[in-house]
């Protein structure tokens, strides 16, 4: 079987990470919403139908928690797949939790191995941000993350279509993907380059922005609903260097300004969308 792994360092106690990864109530808010499906026994083994930002429905047998903070599932995508075999164990780290993650699966499959990469990458982002809103939660110091969305009335524009991505994004490069991010203070616009891009469909866009300390993390998200398109952007992983944290704290915050501008030019380009095909 083919196998993807991811060790996690998490800034909270391994009590309250383990909450995070067994209580049904809490695994909702990382890894999807969680619903009973079958039977539910002593040992904490059961089968539930898991609602996935990007899937419509997984089947999510348990097979077992155990005493050693692990929890073993079955994985079957679309509920009707040859399983996956996944592992979820939290260990004491260096600086809080290390938790690590383990998926096998088989080799014939419909969903791609990137796509499960992805979507791992995702559920960590998410888990980091719930357990830094939990109160008593072990939220890590330094540098805060932007979490920002608006509400798209027009359903059928997409924003991170490649044909609607540079109407609002501040990126430029020689096509796509864009290789440079641009923010303006008051030196003037600033250029940082892009790394790495990933994208998923038109659903997700990962850009993995140099700040000249390290690489930040910046994942941007289309969800839809009866009132349109959720487009939101949540941008971690700010590096803090000896001395330089207030410097890195001004410079999150001058990207803050522009993310919130950047939101706003996208509901403008798709009302103008809506104006010119006269709906």
């Amino acid at each position: 079987m083919e196998a993807i792994e991811r060790a996690v360092p998490l800034p909270a106690t391994p009590d309250r990470v383990w909450r995070a990864v067994s209580v049904p109530a809490e695994i909702g808010r990382w890894l999807g919403g969680l619903g009973p499906y079958g039977e539910r026994r002593g040992d904490g083994r059961g089968t539930w139908i898991l609602t996935t930002p990007s899937l419509e429905y997984v089947r999510l047998g348990v097979l077992g928690i155990g005493p050693d903070r692990t929890v073993a599932l079955e994985w079957s995508e679309f509920g009707v797949e040859a399983p996956s075999l996944i592992r979820v164990a939290v260990e004491p780290g260096p600086v809080g939790t290390l938790l690590r993650i383990r998926e096998e699966f088989p080799h014939r499959r419909s969903v791609p191995r990137v796509a499960r990469e992805v979507f791992w990458d995702d559920c960590v982002d998410r888990l980091r941000f719930h357990l830094m809103e939990g109160e008593g939660g072990g939220a890590p110091r330094g540098i805060r993350t932007i979490s920002l969305g608006v509400r798209i009335p027009v359903g059928t524009w997409l924003p991170l279509h490649r044909a609607n991505l540079f109407r609002w994004l501040p990126a430029s490069g020689p096509g796509y993907p864009p290789t440079a991010f641009y923010v303006v203070d008051d030196a003037g616009p600033r250029r940082f380059p892009i790394r790495r891009v990933e994208d998923y469909f038109d659903e997700r866009l990962s850009l993995f922005v140099d700040v000249e300390d390290g690489v930040t993390r910046a994942v941007v998200r289309t969800t839809h609903d009866a009132g349109g398109v959720v487009l939101s952007v949540h941008h971690s992983q700010w590096p803090v260097v000896s001395g330089g944290e207030s410097r890195m704290t001004r410079l999150r915050d001058v990207f803050e300004i522009t993310w919130r501008a950047s939101l706003d030019q996208a509901v403008r380009a798709a009302g103008s969308e809506e104006e010119r095909h006269g709906r």
